[in-house]
């Protein structure tokens, strides 16, 4: 999601997920069954950063944004004006205004792990502009910045139901899960795969990564439908950047350089409000 372009991935065959029987402990899980987001998890996104991508929204941490209700983890993007640190990772106190809001959650202090079984059930929406993620970054940057250290992108979606001449029916259908990291000539190197089609547009559906130091694959409801391999992402077959712990991110971005530059182009404001909503996320490990 960080600093994310447009992804040029090959199409990912499903296939069926290695058993489930392996031995998978819980180890970690939000069920967003209380009253309000549980701040020994997570904590609020408040910046006008966009993202490092351009984005459009202010992440803020009112309910407009976020909200918990009957079960299930609520982002909002909507059209309404919210001020906020303009650069968020430059220790700056400049603020600036956007025209658009939105919500974003972490686990960063809180919660990261080395390795495991990381799975959320969700519903994504769709609209030109509208892009929402699951994903994961470093807890501590053992191997430098962006993108040394690495990024799990478990779910991506841009532009669900914008025209795509490439996709099934005619319309943007598409899932993305991405890893992020330097590659063997030092520079940005991306490795994953892409759904196709996409079962996202028709209710709620479980995504997840299963992560080892071997390999990361990704699957949509229990199925598999792209996996990388240490050797993929280090000219050695090392797990590193892979073998430290990362922490969770929930987002609901609106606008930015892939979406924008994707599909009808641009931002298409009738579609917000635009809401992400997570039933659960869950962790396990071996």
């Amino acid at each position: 999601m960080k600093h994310a372009a447009p992804l040029v991935l090959a199409a990912g065959l499903a296939f069926a997920m290695p058993a489930a029987a392996r031995d998978w402990k819980q180890v970690w899980a939000d069920e967003f069954d209380g009253p309000a987001l549980d701040l020994s998890k997570w904590s609020y996104a408040e910046d006008c950063g966009g993202g490092g991508n351009n984005e459009r929204q202010c992440y803020t941490a009112s309910p407009d944004s976020v909200s918990v209700k009957g079960g299930v983890l609520r982002l909002t993007a909507r059209r309404q004006a919210a001020t906020g640190i303009a650069n968020p990772w430059d220790g700056s106190k400049a603020t600036r205004t956007l025209d658009y809001s939105s919500g974003k959650i972490l686990s960063r202090g809180k919660a990261s792990w080395r390795y495991g079984r990381v799975e959320a059930r969700a519903r994504t929406p769709g609209g030109q502009g509208v892009w929402p993620a699951i994903w994961m970054m470093p807890e501590g940057d053992a191997y430098g910045g962006w993108p040394r250290s690495g990024e799990i992108d478990i779910l991506e979606t841009v532009n669900l139901g914008a025209p795509c001449e490439s996709c099934d029916g005619g319309r943007e259908n598409r899932i993305f899960g991405t890893l992020h990291f330097v590659d063997a000539a030092g520079v940005h190197g991306q490795k994953g795969g892409q759904t196709v089609p996409s079962p996202t547009a028709d209710g709620f559906h479980v995504y997840a990564v299963e992560w080892s130091p071997e390999a990361i694959a990704w699957s949509v409801d229990g199925r598999t439908y792209a996996r990388a391999k240490a050797a993929d992402w280090s000219p050695a077959g090392a797990a590193k950047p892979f073998d430290q712990p990362f922490h969770l991110i929930l987002n609901l971005a609106f606008g930015g350089g892939w979406p924008e530059g994707a599909n009808a182009k641009g931002v298409d404001e009738t579609a917000l409000p635009a809401v992400f909503e997570v039933d659960w996320v869950r962790v396990s490990q071996r």
